[in-house]
């Protein structure tokens, strides 16, 4: 008995560590770090430009068209620099609605990031850490 539950939380453990249950950024379609709140994901993408997008997908991950938005972005670098940027909504045909910023002039690498959605009145926080892998965003 002792040996079957040790062998099913070794596959537990396994299940959650395995890129395929737990890297996010598989499930991206732009490659992006992936967070959920309030019944939305948000996807994160960070290029090497600087330039900052947000993609916002349904719980089905299916692009959201929605009407006017207001975002925000907070970015925490390593360094300990916060960069603070108004985001503006626009739709990108089946993209959906996206989210971006002017370019972040010197962001070489980040820790933290926040982004906030104001929709249907209400802020909607999502809260990204940086990947530690190599192929996510940025």
């Amino acid at each position: 008995m002792k040996h079957k539950i040790g062998m099913i939380l070794v596959l537990v453990l396994f299940a959650v560590h395995s890129p395929s249950f737990a890297d996010p950024v598989s499930k991206a379609p732009h490659r992006g770090a992936l967070q959920d709140a309030e019944g939305m994901h948000a996807e994160l993408v960070i290029e090497k430009s600087g330039l900052v997008k947000v993609y916002l997908y349904d719980n089905a991950m299916k692009p959201l068209s929605l009407g006017y938005l207001q975002g925000r972005l907070v970015i925490k670098a390593h360094d300990g620099a916060e960069h603070n940027k108004d985001l503006k909504a626009s739709k990108e045909g089946k993209e959906g609605t996206m989210l971006q910023g002017d370019p972040l002039k010197g962001l070489s690498d980040w820790d933290t990031v926040v982004v906030s959605v104001k929709v249907k009145g209400q802020w909607v926080h999502f809260c990204f850490s940086h990947p530690h892998d190599a192929k996510a965003s940025h």
